[in-house]
């Protein structure tokens, strides 16, 4: 008998779990969580079961030992935690889905990593209140470098939002919020990767003007990023102190600084953590209609 038939045959069994994880939805931040908690050791292969939509993704994870639904209620079913990792837009739907099985997920805390999506729109679909850990993770947390962001509502039992955030942290920078900072939020640690990036692509083609190739910029520029990270992170210089070390008196980089202040850098940023802000809010309005 294979591990799926002995999935099958014990997934009605209440007094126990089958798994401690089920996951609705493994896409990238899917994958990054999975492989997160697999890193720690504290979860198995064995204690993941997982269903998507899309079964041609799941090759890959019955080489690594995980369990393979065949519904969102067989998984839910035998899981102590259920992680939805799909699209803000697919909750609804799947939700609504699961609302036809009450038994299957009364026994389970939910934990949604949906964009913008708030706990109460998660019982709402389910069509009963339930306890329901919200995070916001990024993902770098792929090569364990993330960090997330996370809240619960009022029927989350402490000691499982104690586990969870003890696992989260083991693979990511934890912070706990209030769920009224979890859009803003998105802005500050869910959509910012992207922002670095971009501020690395754009000192490449830079440099690239100035006639240094990117194999020779490239390394150069991820160690000054890396170190000037770790010059915040140990030092209890404030930043604008920081930034007046480096910037000597009518020297180099004050000349690159006020390009930037007269390009209004700092506000160019801080406009694009409010557009990101805006757009999630909309989601969550859009949920609703």
């Amino acid at each position: 008998m294979n591990k799926n038939t002995d999935f099958k045959n014990n997934v009605n069994k209440k007094s126990e779990f089958t798994h401690r994880f089920a996951f609705l939805g493994c896409g990238n931040m899917g994958m990054a969580l999975i492989n997160g908690f697999l890193s720690t050791g504290v979860v198995k292969p064995e204690d993941i079961v997982i269903f998507d939509i899309d079964s041609s993704k799941y090759d890959s994870y019955i080489m690594s030992g995980l369990h393979i639904a065949h519904s969102s209620k067989e998984a839910v079913a035998a899981a102590e935690y259920t992680v939805i990792a799909s699209k803000p837009q697919n909750v609804a739907f799947s939700m609504s889905e699961l609302s036809e099985y009450e038994d299957a997920f009364e026994n389970t805390t939910f934990i949604s990593i949906a964009a913008a999506v708030p706990m109460e729109f998660i019982c709402f679909k389910l069509g009963t209140d339930v306890p329901v850990i919200r995070a916001m993770p990024s993902t770098p947390m792929l090569i364990g470098m993330g960090a997330v962001a996370i809240c619960k509502n009022i029927l989350v039992i402490e000691d499982k939002f104690d586990f969870i955030c003890s696992l989260f942290s083991q693979i990511a920078e934890l912070t706990v919020v209030d769920e009224k900072s979890m859009n803003p939020i998105i802005s500050v640690n869910g959509s910012s990767p992207a922002y670095v990036y971009l501020f690395i692509k754009s000192m490449l083609e830079g440099a690239l003007e100035l006639g240094i190739p990117s194999e020779s910029a490239l390394p150069l520029i991820l160690k000054t990023i890396e170190g000037a990270v770790g010059m915040v992170r140990h030092s209890d210089t404030d930043l604008d102190e920081l930034i007046r070390r480096v910037a000597s008196p009518n020297g180099t980089t004050l000349a690159a600084l006020n390009s930037l202040y007269k390009d209004d850098f700092s506000g160019s940023v801080k406009r694009a953590m409010r557009a990101c802000t805006e757009r999630a809010d909309e989601i969550t309005r859009e949920l609703n209609e």
